[in-house]
């Protein structure tokens, strides 16, 4: 009799852990799917702020192009030099 409720005490131990398991599983899953849409996510963002920052630069590029063309219109370009 005594052996019986030791098999069935580590019965219970050994379907608790392999629920453990199986729950985590599942939870490193659900992780792992985060982690990947996040990167993704992080992806994107990072091309947005790419394509940000160039067009900054353009813009930059432009507005020291006005300003190199206003101070000629002027004759402000032959003063400097």
């Amino acid at each position: 009799m005594t052996n019986k409720t030791a098999l069935e005490k580590l019965d219970t131990k050994i379907t608790l852990l392999l629920e453990k398991y199986e729950t985590l599983k599942e939870e490193n899953r659900r992780l792992e799917a985060t982690i990947l849409a996040n990167k993704e996510r992080e992806e994107k963002l990072q091309q947005a702020l790419n394509q940000l920052k160039e067009e900054e630069e353009l813009k930059e590029l432009e507005l020291e192009d006005i300003a190199l063309r206003i101070s000629k219109s002027m004759g402000l370009d032959k003063i400097s030099s």
